[in-house]
């Protein structure tokens, strides 16, 4: 038994990869043209010696439009592979898969925590991460969705560690990699919520003092304050203010609550159903990718429709912060006039964030749809199986995706979003499994074993000591 978990686990991590260099492999998304945005125009301009500057709400310079550490990633392919070149993306794209193999570990890690001495719950929860379309998909993307679901989750495996331990070395790794994610994603630092519960429940069976794991948990937020730090020097010096990482929250939040948006960036226009049923759109898996990639484009920005020339001129003519505060105080007016508009507004995004945006062309794929509709019941279960004690361990989790879908609904929504908090959901859904367990050993072939089986998976590092 302890043989066959070990091996199991290896086996789910390297399949992780090997499924998403065949995605990767099979829908040719690297030679999809237009397919970097903002990450990419960034990279070029920092290859290109112009530093992390593009043409951003009217005007070209020095920007804070995207948090630092994906541009900077897509950067390094640049430069190896040349400025949205196919060889460049296909790199990238490549290291993506194996992000995702670390990714799993990292569930592996964290559902240990949550439910122990249960191998097969553990690794069902590898499985589903492993193995969900969307996290696959994912690796096909110039985007920071992975790369931040990633670090999300190994945030919370140190976070459970510190608790655990009770070590300030613990705390400051849980904070350093707190950092990494605000500066990769900003919204995805309300992770330290979820952190903060994690190390205040500290071991399965006990937790450090109140006093102990206030002092870590102040560790790891100084960390990840001293973290971010330099780059928010950077954008006093290049703004002339302060600006926390990115300037964007203005323009984001106009995107999501204008008069003439459904919630999302997205406009939603007829012509994307006609690009999604013209004949042959789906004669294979790479023609059908390129289709949706043109559908998606085809669906624009909010801003391609909202925007005159001149308005546009006259953001150009504003510091970037300024043009952000603009949009801002433009959209508050429109809500104080139509309060109940953005109401609806927010119970939409909750339902958009939970279920599908429908602005999106990729979600109404069915294969998307019966596999996030799956993933959502397979947690939704596990939560209402899992035992006490896992509750209490599944409150972290719980925490930092009630917090994330809380700030889409109030602001702004769209499919990548969810994708962080997946990973999550897959463990929720593995504490269900254990809950099974729990209830019925005797039906089910759970064995005295399981114990020393999972202590015999721990001890090889493929889930990793956390107590």
């Amino acid at each position: 038994m302890s043989g066959r978990s070990r091996w199991v686990g290896v086996g789910i991590i390297v399949g992780a990869v090997a499924v998403r260099i065949a995605a990767i492999l099979v829908l040719q998304s690297h030679h999809v043209p237009h397919s970097t945005y903002e990450h990419g125009e960034i990279a070029a301009s920092i290859v290109e010696g112009r530093g992390f500057s593009m043409r951003f709400l009217g005007a070209e310079g020095p920007t804070s439009q995207q948090a630092p550490a994906y541009p900077y990633i897509v950067a390094l392919a640049y430069a190896v592979g040349g400025v949205e070149q196919p060889s460049a993306l296909l790199l990238l794209q490549i290291g993506q898969a194996f992000l995702g193999g670390l990714l799993v570990l990292g569930v592996i890690r964290l559902a240990s925590w949550v439910i122990p001495d249960y191998p097969t719950a553990i690794l069902t929860a590898a499985a589903i991460a492993a193995f969900h379309p969307t996290l696959i998909y994912a690796a096909t993307m110039v985007q920071v969705a992975l790369p931040a679901a990633t670090l999300l989750v190994w945030v919370l495996v140190w976070a459970a560690r510190a608790g655990a331990s009770g070590s300030y070395r613990d705390a400051s790794a849980a904070g350093a990699i707190l950092a990494l994610t605000a500066l990769t994603d900003p919204i995805l630092g309300l992770v330290g919520l979820g952190a903060a519960a994690a190390i205040a429940i500290g071991k399965p069976s006990e937790g450090p003092s109140r006093r102990r794991a206030s002092v870590l948990t102040a560790a790891m937020f100084g960390v990840a304050v001293a973290g971010i730090t330099p780059w928010v020097i950077r954008n006093a010096i290049v703004h002339g203010e302060f600006v926390p990482i990115k300037s964007t929250f203005g323009y984001a939040f106009w995107q999501g609550n204008c008069s003439i948006t459904e919630g999302t960036d997205k406009v939603v226009r007829p012509s994307v159903d006609r690009i999604l049923e013209a004949p042959g759109a789906a004669s294979n898996l790479a023609t059908y990718n390129q289709t949706l990639w043109k559908a998606r484009h085809e669906a624009g920005y909010i801003d391609d429709i909202a925007f005159t020339d001149e308005f546009k001129a006259y953001l150009g003519t504003l510091p970037e912060p300024e043009r952000s505060r603009v949009l801002l105080r433009s959209v508050l007016g429109e809500i104080r006039a139509d309060p109940g508009r953005y109401v609806r507004l927010c119970v939409r995004r909750m339902q958009y964030f939970w279920l599908f945006d429908e602005s999106n062309p990729r979600t109404r794929d069915p294969l998307y749809r019966a596999s996030h509709l799956g993933l959502t019941l397979m947690a939704g279960l596990g939560l209402a199986l899992a035992v006490p004690g896992t509750r209490r361990r599944l409150a972290p989790l719980v925490i930092t995706s009630l917090a994330l879908a809380t700030f889409h609904s109030l602001t702004i929504v769209s499919a990548r979003f969810h994708i962080p908090i997946e990973p999550l959901m897959a463990i929720w859904a593995g504490a269900g499994v254990a809950g099974l367990r729990a209830r019925w050993p005797a039906r089910i072939g759970e064995s005295r074993s399981v114990g020393v089986a999972a202590r015999h998976v721990e001890g090889v590092g493929v889930v990793g000591r956390l107590g």
